[in-house]
């Protein structure tokens, strides 16, 4: 069987390779698409089933898929740039759904969405992936799954990555109230839930078919704060970003012109907005739990930042 991962450059693609790769050397053949090849892991290159290849998917003429029988694509985030995110999100999509069709013999097309996917305004970044859901549902393929990931448990250490290291050593929470519960979800789980998805036998009810992603129960930040302290050995302080200050927050870390699509769509997650668990417009969908708690993956974020 042959996978192909396009773009496989971020986490969620490099967790699903990881997985995918511990099936077997008689279980399936991966092929990976990398924008530049001098990034492919080391882990994954002395592995024999694993192929990487050279595309973008910004470049529809350099994506090949053919051969594949599962593609699992995603839409990258923006943190730099000067280009349009949502209409670079539909440029992708666009050039991936195509190059699905034109390889032929594509059985299955996996999306790595998010929650709060299913509306076009009131969520910031985040509509990027309703724009990928919107183009991609339309891919003439046998079967199409969207999965909808909560809050990545990961995001705790990239935005707090320095402060982590002070002499009092902190972190920011964009979740606001401090007790507020919410669905989150550790890479690691999103890599195994593609993995099975796209070597699964399993034929979906429809196409496509949504489900959401979720950890195995919903934290807070206050959650957060004690597995802080507990995989780093001592207290660690927690400094919340009140709605009204994310807009500075972003504005520290990113070009003027994403810096109020990320913060909308922070508050979108919050009490009162459009994507918040039990707001009214949110799709029922069937919610998958993954099994890393939360304390685990924060361990193995550290681990991995050092």
């Amino acid at each position: 069987m042959r996978i192909t991962i396009v773009p496989a450059g971020t986490k969620t693609s490099a967790a699903t390779i990881r997985e995918l790769l511990k099936k077997g050397p008689a279980t399936v053949e991966v092929y990976a698409v990398y924008r530049n090849l001098a990034k492919v892991p080391a882990e994954f290159t002395a592995h024999e089933n694993f192929h990487a290849v050279r595309g973008d998917v910004e470049d529809a003429a350099s994506l090949d898929l053919a051969g594949s029988d599962a593609v699992m694509t995603s839409t990258p985030p923006m943190f730099d740039g000067d280009e349009d995110p949502f209409a670079m999100a539909e440029k992708v999509s666009i050039n991936v759904k195509n190059a699905v069709e034109q390889a032929g013999g594509v059985k299955r097309l996996m999306l790595l969405s998010s929650l709060g996917a299913e509306f076009d305004k009131g969520v910031g970044e985040i509509r990027t992936n309703h724009i990928a859901e919107k183009v991609l549902r339309e891919t003439n393929v046998p079967e199409i799954l969207f999965v909808r990931c909560g809050y990545f448990i990961e995001n705790w250490t990239m935005f707090s990555a320095e402060t982590l290291k002070e002499a009092e050593p902190y972190f920011n929470s964009l979740i606001t109230p401090l007790d507020f519960e919410m669905p989150m979800v550790a890479v690691k789980d999103i890599g195994s839930t593609f993995a099975t998805g796209l070597t699964s036998k399993y034929t979906p009810p429809v196409k496509p078919y949504v489900f959401a992603l979720h950890g195995p129960k919903e934290y807070s930040p206050n959650d957060v704060q004690a597995a802080f302290s507990n995989a780093m050995g001592k207290h660690i302080q927690m400094r919340a970003i009140e709605k009204d200050k994310l807009a500075d927050f972003f504005s520290a870390i990113l070009p003027p012109h994403l810096v109020d699509i990320w913060a909308e769509m922070s508050t979108s997650f919050l009490p009162g907005g459009v994507a918040a668990p039990g707001s009214e417009g949110l799709e029922d969908v069937n919610i998958v739990r993954g099994k890393t708690d939360l304390e685990t993956a924060i361990k193995d974020a550290l681990g991995a930042d050092e």
